[in-house]
């Protein structure tokens, strides 16, 4: 009877502290009512950094998170809000914890001292639907949708790619500070925001921009003469079976053109997104963008 009572009272204590796995935190939370809000979160091990934002394909909106996580209490976290140079404005001081599927945030605004308490929550639209499997988290997310292929004969193959001149040589954060737009046009289209925190950069890709599904932390900027890489971290979704997994960048920049192979951490022989990026526009060029869905 002893031994009955004690395995029923571990099974009874198993779940709750299951349910604060880090996997139930990472990733992208959307404030659940009101004005948009946006909380990106890379947890690795107990370290945790990230992004905010509110309407997010403003890239002026767009600041720095730090933190750290403990299972028991969730994550303590700073959100850095700086101006257009990298100066910091404000700090807000906040702890996310879970309550059931949401994320409640609560603490003090940096910039007038009022208090904070905002619940989160994960977009029920998951991720753009694909033609290849995704995964999300948290664990015991609905599967995500499988688009079909579409039957008839295969589209002509694209035309080789031409580069338009010589790379620029020894790039520095001034050759990629500011927005790159790509991968289409319309709601689709990729928006890389690109800031600096004093001398550190950071960054999100997104697109849409109004679900945290498709949104990516930019981060381990690292410049080697004529090449600048860096990562695009998947917390909560993305292609295949696993995640979370990170996207390793290199790229090339010229005549306003991002030309980048991007491969995953975990199959780095797997062939890459070769893809181009048009830009840098400046920060500011995209105040007051509001995506339809915010």
């Amino acid at each position: 009877m002893v031994r009955w009572i004690a395995t029923l009272a571990a099974l009874l204590v198993a779940p709750a502290a299951w349910a604060e796995d880090a996997d139930y935190y990472r990733g992208g939370w959307r404030a659940a009512d009101g004005p948009p809000q946006v909380f990106e979160f890379v947890i690795v091990g107990a370290q945790v950094h990230g992004v905010y934002c509110t309407y997010c394909s403003d890239g002026t909106t767009l600041a720095r998170i730090e933190g750290s996580f403990v299972e028991d209490d969730g994550i303590a976290f700073t959100v850095r809000h700086l101006d257009l140079a990298g100066n910091l404005v404000s700090q807000d001081r906040l702890t996310g914890k879970l309550e059931g599927r949401k994320l409640r945030v609560t603490g003090t605004r940096g910039a007038d001292g009022a208090t904070i308490d905002l619940v989160t929550i994960k977009d029920p639209r998951g991720p753009a639907p694909a033609t290849i499997p995704q995964i999300i988290l948290p664990p015991g997310s609905p599967p995500v949708k499988v688009l079909e292929r579409r039957g008839g004969a295969a589209p002509p193959p694209p035309a080789p790619y031409v580069q338009a001149a010589p790379w620029k040589q020894q790039l520095s954060p001034k050759d990629l500070l500011g927005v790159w737009l790509g991968f289409g046009y319309g709601e689709p289209k990729q928006y890389f925001f690109i800031r600096n925190d004093g001398d550190e950069l950071f960054g999100m890709a997104c697109g849409p921009c109004d679900n945290p599904y498709t949104m990516g932390v930019l981060d381990n900027f690292a410049f080697d003469g004529d090449i600048v890489r860096f990562d695009i971290q998947h917390q909560d979704w993305g292609e295949g079976s696993k995640v979370p997994f990170v996207r390793n960048l290199a790229a090339h920049i010229g005549m306003n053109e991002l030309r980048m192979d991007a491969r995953r951490d975990d199959a780095p022989d797997r062939p890459g997104i070769v893809a181009s990026l048009v830009g840098p526009l400046a920060l500011e060029a995209t105040a007051g963008n509001v995506n339809a869905a915010d």
